[in-house]
């Protein structure tokens, strides 16, 4: 059982899809999003914090290569975008009129014309992968015959990412190396979102490699910290890499078998979290 844990990232609380990073013993159950901050960490202990992207793309000859927009995510845009058997045993289009290419042993096996919108799921085969072709990149299908061979070439961005086998998004990056970092604009927050004072949640690193996990509740006679007042916060309580995690009803924090910080009656159900495990003696 987890000593303490919190609420992780964000997620569509109406398909309860995950919209961001999630990685664990090196494998992307969720693909990062918009560039939006993130927390590495490995099991001796060490935590990293930066902006993460993922950057795929797929290889069909010697000099072309087609860029995938998203891995296993919620977050829906035109382009193309990859699903693995870490999304669930099969795949149903999340936009009209897709097509879907299957993909097994790094060679097109199958195609498949998507309808409407969750309608009619596809198998996700465990030796591959499918591609969903939404949007202007429906006509990129066509460069994708059966059998034809393909590779992927992946990185993440910051590389120091690659190091760490498990990783959380959230966002917006609120410290980096003692340094109020907050910019929600560029991590494609809203101005009203960043400035909205509401109940909030952190995960951060101290000079010492220290974790700590804070729920921000309302102050006395008003309301929750704005995102400003939230690195602010955090930096007082001595951390110098710090992450704002998905807030308001989501925001939980749990110690010894009950949550601390709220009323279970009061706490909305979340997609993730993070949890902090005591080696056993």
């Amino acid at each position: 059982f987890a000593a303490a844990a919190i609420n992780g990232g964000f997620f569509n609380r109406k398909n309860r899809l995950q919209l961001g990073a999630i990685r664990r013993d090196n494998q992307w159950l969720s693909g990062p999003i918009l560039n939006r901050g993130a927390i590495a960490w490995n099991d001796a202990g060490q935590f990293y914090m930066n902006r993460l992207s993922l950057e795929e793309n797929l290889v069909i000859s010697n000099n072309q290569k087609l860029p995938i927009s998203h891995l296993n995510s919620g977050y829906v845009q035109q382009g193309i975008a990859r699903y693995t058997h870490l999304w669930g045993q099969t795949y149903t289009p999340l936009t009209d009129n897709e097509t879907i290419t299957e993909v097994r042993n790094n060679r097109v096996t199958k195609q498949y014309a998507g309808g409407k919108v969750g309608v009619g799921a596809v198998p996700i085969p465990k030796d591959g992968y499918l591609l969903a072709f939404r949007a202007n990149a429906v006509d990129n299908a066509q460069l994708l015959p059966i059998g034809k061979p393909l590779r992927i070439l992946s990185s993440t961005v910051s590389p120091e990412f690659n190091r760490y086998p498990h990783v959380l998004g959230a966002g917006p990056l609120l410290l980096k190396d003692n340094q109020i970092v907050l910019d929600a604009q560029a991590e494609k927050f809203s101005k009203a979102f960043a400035e909205q004072k509401a109940i909030r949640s952190a995960i951060c690193t101290t000079p010492t490699g220290k974790l700590i996990i804070a729920a921000v509740h309302n102050r006395a006679g008003g309301k929750g910290p704005s995102l400003a007042e939230h690195a602010q916060l955090m930096q007082q309580l001595g951390c110098v890499n710090a992450l704002n995690l998905d807030g308001g009803s989501s925001t939980s924090l749990y110690l010894g078998g009950q949550l601390l910080d709220r009323s279970p009656n009061t706490a909305a159900s979340v997609h993730n979290g993070i949890g902090i495990f005591l080696p056993h003696r």
